[in-house]
């Protein structure tokens, strides 16, 4: 491999080290063969001789400048991410909006980041809460039906919340016109949105169209109730993101024309320049107008100008205002994280495990009287939940039989996916013998133990006694996290089960109800108790005054 540095340019340009096959190092420089030659030295750093001593080959490109040296370096880490560069890790999956490709658009919120999309926002409830605000106002479809096939509109039509595309009730451009409104909304620019309700309010006035009129109103100021809480006190078009980064933890504030659209958060083993490039570079995320740090940073000039983005210590009270919100963020994170890290050392003591556990899962069973059993399985990742990794199982189990349910969800799980560092069972001595006997059938030896409700104390698949530990102990409290979450994933599956197999056992006997109308009915009422306590009327716009008669008579009789 020495022998090959000799034909290395002086060049710009991006290398890589290899070990079979693999790339476990991306770099970049301004002189590809000083730079490389420079791992082979005797003065070389501790990381450097470990890529040397592990790579058994390098490759390199060449690049006309540093700008694309950069684009190349972050694009080649995010998509191999090699062993030895700095990686960001997301600490919870942030959403998007996206409109779908229809004639008549709706939104969509999803985890993905996909062309087009909007996002990231701070949580799911936060974009559903943004979505809620327009909805009433632009009345842009909430459905996901085939339009051709519809005749008539539904409930939403009558609510105010869709303006019925279905029906023909709007047209194509007034239709796009609100949509471009919507997009312009979920980027922060909530002036087109005021305007236009302005304009629809004062046509309705002319034409005393009063109530109309005054229906607008409330939500225009439902929506600056809502602008007053976002608002950051800055010019209605400054577009910033501010970040501030320690301890490996990263808190970025993003303000898109003067409103706060999220506060995100990531773990990074690395400073600024990494994730800047990380971020904007590699995940190719929207460039800010202006990027504001809490330190300064080396490169910070360069990546500036190649990024051509203002990078900038804060220069107003405002934005010294903002760094201070999310640094007082960053210290609670940090704080948190420490607190979690010493609860995994304590369970690693208390447990005698060999080693803190990076992964535990939970397990938990749910059922009504032995009907539709369902079961759990929750990862949680250095102490936080990963919810990417849950699992849920529909069991063939005909009775009330909490051991054998554990051992059909165990024995569904472990014979296809690896063993945790430490499995918690939500149950007591039995649940918790019942799961080490499947484990010990397939031959698998893993770290069990379960949590008993009662007093939640911690039980064990062996000799020892039962551990009891205070309420407020961290390692207690890390293990009550992951049973309740198990529990929570659980009985919203089996309610989810539930709810169609009521609406399934309560409705299919009834004449004129099909799949489609049982889908108009859910939507409207989300339930079977929804549509029990639904009134005649409400009933009849989703299905028609015969059917709904006959609903109505089937939940008397019932």
């Amino acid at each position: 491999m020495i022998e090959k540095i000799k034909e290395i340019p002086d060049n710009p340009g991006v290398y890589i080290f290899k070990s079979n096959g693999k790339i476990i190092y991306v770099g970049k420089a301004k002189n590809l063969k000083k730079r490389v030659s420079s791992y082979f030295l005797s003065n070389a750093s501790e990381k450097a001789k470990k890529i040397v001593e592990e790579a058994d080959g390098f490759e390199y490109t060449i690049v006309s400048n540093e700008k694309e040296a950069l684009l190349l370096e972050a694009n080649l880490i995010y998509t191999n991410k090699p062993k030895y560069n700095v990686l960001l890790k997301d600490t919870r999956v942030y959403p998007y909006a996206v409109f779908t490709n229809d004639e008549f658009p709706y939104i969509e919120i999803t985890h993905q980041k996909v062309p087009g999309a909007y996002g990231p926002f701070t949580s799911v409830s936060f974009l559903r809460t943004l979505i809620e605000i327009i909805d009433p106002i632009l009345q842009i479809r909430n459905c996901d039906y085939d339009l051709s096939k519809v005749k008539r509109p539904c409930i939403e039509y009558g609510m105010k919340r869709c303006s019925a595309p279905c029906a023909g009730l709007i047209t194509k451009e007034e239709y796009a016109k609100r949509i471009e409104i919507a997009k312009s909304f979920l980027s922060g620019n909530s002036k087109r949105l005021k305007e236009w309700i302005k304009e629809k309010i004062n046509n309705y006035s002319k034409m005393e169209m009063f109530e109309s009129a005054l229906r607008l109103k409330k939500l225009y100021d439902r929506l600056e109730e809502f602008l007053e809480v976002q608002s950051v006190e800055l010019d209605g078009n400054v577009n910033l993101d501010v970040l501030t980064i320690e301890s490996g933890i990263v808190v970025m504030l993003k303000i898109r024309n003067g409103m706060m659209l999220a506060k995100l958060e990531f773990e990074i083993n690395g400073g600024y320049e990494d994730f800047i490039k990380w971020y904007y570079v590699g995940r190719n995320e929207e460039l800010a107008d202006r990027i504001v740090v809490k330190k300064r940073f080396k490169k910070m000039s360069e990546i500036s100008k190649i990024l051509s983005t203002r990078i900038s210590l804060p220069v107003d009270e405002n934005e010294r205002r903002l760094v201070s919100i999310a640094y007082k963020n960053l210290q609670n994170r940090i704080k948190s994280s420490e607190v979690i890290k010493n609860s995994l050392n304590r369970l690693k003591e208390l447990l005698d495990l060999p080693m803190p556990p990076k992964f535990i899962e939970g397990i938990d069973i749910s059922h009504t009287h032995g009907d539709l059993t369902v079961a759990s399985v929750v990862t949680f990742e250095d102490g936080k939940p990963n919810k990417s990794l849950y699992r849920k199982y529909r069991l063939s189990i005909a009775k009330i039989d909490d051991f054998e349910s554990m051992r059909q969800v165990v024995k569904r799980r472990y014979t296809k996916h690896p063993l945790p560092d430490l499995l918690l069972i939500d149950g007591g001595k039995g649940q918790v013998d019942a799961v080490k006997g499947i484990l010990d059938e397939l031959k698998l030896n893993g770290k069990i133990i379960g949590l008993a409700k009662e007093d939640e104390r911690i039980v064990f698949p062996d000799e020892r006694p039962d551990l009891h530990l205070r309420r407020d102990d961290g390692a207690l409290r890390i293990l009550i996290s992951v049973r309740d979450e198990a529990h929570r994933f659980a009985t919203s599956y089996h309610y989810s089960l539930r709810d169609k197999e009521m609406v399934r056992s309560g409705l299919d006997s009834i004449p004129g109800i099909g799949e489609k109308r049982k889908k108009l009915l859910l939507k409207a009422f989300k339930n079977i108790n929804g549509i029990k306590r639904a009134s005649f009327e409400e009933i009849k716009k989703i299905v028609g005054e015969k059917v709904a008669m006959r609903i109505i008579e089937k939940i008397s009789k019932d």
